[in-house]
């Protein structure tokens, strides 16, 4: 161990563990707008958990490779992480890596709570992991780095000759003007390692994590990143994804004929280049000063949306067309080409959403866990768009800030409010989604409350 990691060692512990999360055969996978009973095991998925051990207390994140997690879910992960007797219980982040070959756990789109054998399945994996990571605790140090490196990604909204915005509108389009904005190419990854070597890996990188397209379980990408990272990093090494704001992001470039959309190979290949990226920025990236690990929460109140009468009536007439037979998987491209039965699915989830959603709104908990004045990760709700973390970094006072998304639960797309005007279905009310048009500006400013409440904290410290 360094001399860092020798004086470091009394100020902070790192703990890690995990388990399998697989479903059984047959049960139907997240991520299209129709049924998909799973197929079998390509690649496990995880439930992981970090813990640090500082003078602060015990402070941590937990991972989950799910396409989301849903409000039951988290109500029960919550409470059987509370009835083993854990104090963080209800504040510790959890976030999803956004697998679309991942289990349907209930949430976005669905109109009945489904599925909670599996949630309980999912809750007392969460308490097995976290018992292993506390028996796990003992001292280690932080290397945090980046690099601006990330050619997996592009921007999946487009500016048509319409002058309409369209989500997916398909590789090679004719229609295409230019993207709506830029993706976002930077990698954060922090490394915790002790005198046996790398013990704990988070990535930091924006991207969709829907590149295998099968019906078989698998973690995605992010999978493929862990074994890759493995590889060079050691057995013993746990690997986080946390998901950059990456709402109107995919790995589809639709400029390169060439391009395929879905294969296990593609998420090969992106995991594999992810696993470098991180490798080189662990190597120039520079120790993590001492200090105490320190979690903040701010709750967020997420406002339902109005429709106007004419687009409920023209939902409602949608809604009572004889239904075609779904033949194959529907997904945002079919919508791109004017599919009937996808403008049906969110004529019915338009409906949905006004009945269902509180008057009142939502509420979720956005979350900053930080290490003294060099690294924050902030947890923030649903899925944002690029534009949330460039606006963020903008008042961060941290060397390094990583931001996960689909943290503490799903509100939908959260998108700039210009957006909402444009076009693309990431902008549509849906049942456990559509935000209001002001929600990434709140969490601009939630974020910057947490950030600065830290900033203070660690200045009367040090």
């Amino acid at each position: 161990m360094s001399k860092a990691a020798k004086g470091q060692g009394a100020a902070m512990k790192l703990g890690v563990g995990r388990r399998t999360i697989n479903p059984s055969q047959g049960h139907s996978l997240a991520g299209y707008f129709n049924e998909r009973p799973n197929t079998g095991v390509h690649d496990d998925l995880w439930v992981k958990v970090l813990l640090v051990e500082s003078q602060g207390g015990i402070v941590g994140l937990i991972s989950y490779d799910l396409i989301l997690l849903s409000d039951p879910l988290i109500a029960r992960i919550r409470a059987a992480l509370a009835g083993a007797g854990y104090p963080w219980a209800g504040t510790i982040p959890l976030a999803a890596t956004h697998t679309h070959t991942g289990p349907d756990v209930g949430g976005i789109f669905d109109l009945t709570d489904r599925h909670v054998e599996y949630q309980e399945r999912v809750a007392q994996a969460t308490v097995e992991a976290a018992r292993e990571a506390l028996g796990s605790l003992r001292p280690a140090e932080a290397v945090c780095g980046r690099r601006d490196e990330n050619p997996f990604a592009f921007n999946r909204r487009f500016w048509m000759k319409s002058g309409r915005v369209v989500t997916n509108p398909g590789i090679g389009n004719p229609e295409i003007v230019r993207e709506e904005s830029a993706p976002d190419r930077t990698l954060e990854a922090l490394g915790f390692r002790d005198a046996n070597g790398w013990r704990a890996i988070v990535v930091n990188v924006s991207n969709h994590t829907d590149t295998v397209g099968t019906n078989e379980v698998s973690a995605d990408w992010p999978g493929r990143m862990e074994a890759a990272i493995r590889a060079w990093a050691g057995p013993q090494a746990h690997v986080f994804t946390l998901i950059r704001p990456a709402g109107n992001i995919n790995h589809v470039n639709v400029r390169d004929p060439g391009t395929p959309v879905y294969a296990p190979e593609i998420a090969e290949r992106i995991g594999a280049g992810y696993a470098e990226t991180a490798r080189r920025a662990l190597a120039e990236g520079a120790p993590v000063a001492p200090a105490s690990a320190t979690l903040g929460v701010e709750r967020l109140r997420v406002s339902k949306r109005t429709a106007s009468p004419k687009a409920v009536a023209r939902a409602k007439a949608l809604i009572a067309e004889p239904a075609a037979a779904a033949g194959k998987d529907l997904t945002s491209e079919d919508l791109a080409r004017g599919s009937r039965e996808i403008e049906r699915v969110f004529a019915v989830q338009l409906v949905e959403y006004l009945r269902q959603t509180p008057e009142a709104g939502r509420e979720f908990d956005i979350a900053l866990l930080s290490l003294g004045r060099d690294v924050g990760i902030l947890f923030v709700p649903g899925e944002p768009f690029v534009e949330l973390t460039a606006r963020l970094l903008t008042v961060s006072p941290f060397r390094h800030l990583l931001v996960a998304a689909l943290s503490n639960g799903e509100c939908g797309y959260v998108a700039p409010p210009e957006c909402f005007d444009r076009g693309g279905y990431e902008v549509l009310p849906v049942v456990g989604g559509g935000p209001h048009e002001t929600t990434l500006e709140r969490m601009v400013e939630a974020g910057r409350t947490l950030m600065a409440r830290a900033s203070q904290n660690t200045g009367r410290a040090g």
